[in-house]
């Protein structure tokens, strides 16, 4: 099973109409941070005329934004992101007639939403992104006896930031030399990167086989480390199932734990697990296939102030004797250290 084909090179609008700005437009953030297609503007009505940098600092690229498809076609793209999760997982019907729009220009609309959009635009150039594979196997156990060394994020909550984490010790390795592959697990991971599945689109049975195909196939290329991008919390009961499956089917060798300060329930009556109870957890888990510890933390410090970070940061480290940092705003290199420093494990029994 071979997984990628190939990379297309492509100019993209990111659709984000009335949402540039909302933590909902996630993928057009994401594709600007980390991704390496060219972004000729962005689709917002309500801040048209302004430019990417004005209104979100650390996008770190720029471009304009502009009201509407039609002037976002001026500018010849080849493709349309839909760069934004609205609430319910389906597209109003203003936003569809844009899109219809855009493809009736021969434009290609590029979508990470569970509302598939390729039967709903018959003729058009369509890349479903959540769509998975239809040939994905039951695991294996072959990703037990892959060379480079595989590291997973992992988080004590859903949306703390383990996608940001995952790419940014990626970035680390590149500024240091080392070779490193990331392998994408969700829509935002794999337009950044071109390749993945989307393992929350898979039939459950078959999840770990999905997350053993990506280190098979991140292996291909002969890196030193591999990267895998982490989903959902062990602890969050809408999503543990997803993570469980990354965690045995990956076949980690060690474990990055991404948390956040903000205090909030993971939903109404189940609170968040400490963070040392919550590296436990994981540890103790991915034991019962292959042991994984987890070697560090990344730490979402968003909500605080850079003092506060840096108090929250020193008391994390002390509580689990392990290295912490905000990788977006300070360094991933810390991360990356401790990932390189670790052991490769054997599965229980060999």
């Amino acid at each position: 099973m071979r997984l990628r084909r190939g990379r297309r090179e492509r100019r993209y609008a990111l659709f984000a109409e009335g949402c540039f700005t909302d933590r909902h437009a996630k993928t057009a953030h994401g594709l600007l941070r980390y991704g390496s297609d060219e972004v000729v503007c962005v689709v917002d009505s309500a801040l048209a005329g302004r430019r990417v940098l004005e209104v979100l600092p650390d996008a770190r690229r720029d471009a304009p934004i502009v009201a509407s498809i039609r002037e976002a076609l001026e500018l010849s793209p080849t493709s349309v992101l839909v760069g934004l999760a609205p609430a319910g997982g389906r597209l109003p019907e203003e936003w569809m007639e844009s899109l219809k729009e855009a493809a009736a220009a021969g434009v290609e609309i590029v979508s990470g939403l569970h509302q598939r959009l390729g039967p709903e635009l018959p003729g058009a150039k369509v890349w479903d992104v959540r769509e998975p594979p239809k040939d994905i196997p039951l695991f294996s156990g072959e990703g037990f006896s892959v060379e480079p060394k595989v590291a997973l994020t992992v988080g004590t909550d859903a949306a703390v930031g383990k996608m940001t984490a995952t790419l940014e010790v990626e970035r680390a390795a590149k500024e240091a030399g080392v070779k490193a592959e990331f392998a994408a697990t969700g829509q935002t991971g794999i337009v950044v990167s071109g390749w993945g599945i989307c393992v929350d689109a898979v039939v459950a049975d078959f999840i770990a086989g999905a997350a053993e195909q990506l280190v098979l196939e991140a292996a291909r290329s002969g890196p030193e480390l591999i990267l895998v991008e982490g989903q959902g919390s062990l602890a969050h009961p809408a999503y543990s199932g997803v993570t469980l499956g990354l965690l045995h089917g990956s076949c980690p060798d060690c474990l990055i734990l991404c948390a956040d300060f903000s205090g909030e329930d993971i939903v109404p009556g189940v609170p968040r697990p400490e963070v040392s109870r919550a590296a436990r957890l994981y540890e103790e888990v991915a034991a019962l296939v292959k042991p994984a510890p987890v070697v560090a933390i990344s730490a979402n410090t968003s909500a605080l102030s850079e003092r506060e970070a840096k108090e929250a940061i020193g008391a994390l480290s002390d509580e689990t004797g392990l290295p912490v940092t905000d990788p977006l705003r300070w360094s991933a290199a810390p991360i990356l250290e401790a990932v390189l420093a670790a052991p490769e494990t054997k599965p229980i029994g060999r």
